[in-house]
């Protein structure tokens, strides 16, 4: 297959949720990749979806890349009045079983996001920030902390800058499906937690670290051991 330029919805497709996608490499192997995720289940779920009940208490909530809306039904089991959007149109489209059609939305995070200031107690954003160009961080970001009330809840796929560098695509130009396969999940910003924490210090939101541990505590670690490998940020206005 020939590289794209862009991460069109085309790129979130069921192949993507449910199979596996094949690439080519530079060397002329072939490797697969993706969710091999049918009913788009996770269990762990329940556990972080109570951990956001004890810890922010939240009467409404928004999941922002949302995906099939998995965390939403889990939030709603709770009695949170929570919805969520998404850039796929397979996935909102074929949202997770006990997930209402009609607590999901079919929309670009780098968009304008329809939701009045200050309409969600919490916003989550789990393993999306990454998939947005540097360029357009700056919009989505804003929109994130401009429709939360109180408390923003972030996970993102990072690098220690280390061991591995990571990497900024720039919007337009090919993506190295060949040389990195960390573009293969759509990723196209992928940097370090500090280089996060300085993104969003800028906004009239308090970084909370000493929550992160406590988020951790409360829940298994099995749950969230790819978590732990990556980075949790919490925010308060």
């Amino acid at each position: 297959m020939s590289n794209p330029i862009e991460f069109g919805q085309d790129w979130y497709d069921e192949k993507y949720f449910t199979g596996r996608k094949q690439f080519r490499m530079a060397d002329g192997s072939t490797r697969e990749w993706g969710y091999e995720n049918p009913t788009g289940e996770f269990l762990g779920a329940k556990d972080i979806a109570k951990a956001w009940e004890a810890m922010f208490s939240p009467r409404s909530a928004l999941d922002v890349g949302c995906g099939r809306g998995t965390f939403v039904a889990y939030m709603r089991d709770l009695g949170i009045e929570a919805e969520g959007f998404d850039f796929s149109e397979w996935a909102i489209e074929h949202p997770y079983p006990r997930c209402k059609l009609e607590w999901l939305r079919l929309h670009d995070a780098t968009k304008p996001w329809p939701y009045r200031d200050q309409s969600f107690d919490l916003v989550i954003c789990l393993d999306t920030l990454e998939h947005i160009y540097e360029e357009d961080l700056g919009a989505v970001i804003s929109e994130m902390f401009r429709v939360a009330k109180k408390w923003v809840f972030l996970q993102i796929a990072t690098v220690d800058g280390i061991q591995e560098k990571g990497f900024t695509l720039r919007r337009g130009e090919p993506i190295p499906l060949d040389r990195d396969p960390r573009t293969w999940a759509g990723h196209v910003t992928v940097c370090t937690e500090e280089w996060w924490y300085e993104r969003l210090d800028k906004y009239d939101f308090l970084p909370r670290r000493d929550m992160v541990n406590w988020f951790y505590s409360l829940v298994p670690p099995e749950v969230v051991r790819n978590w732990v490998e990556n980075t949790v940020i919490i925010l308060e206005r």
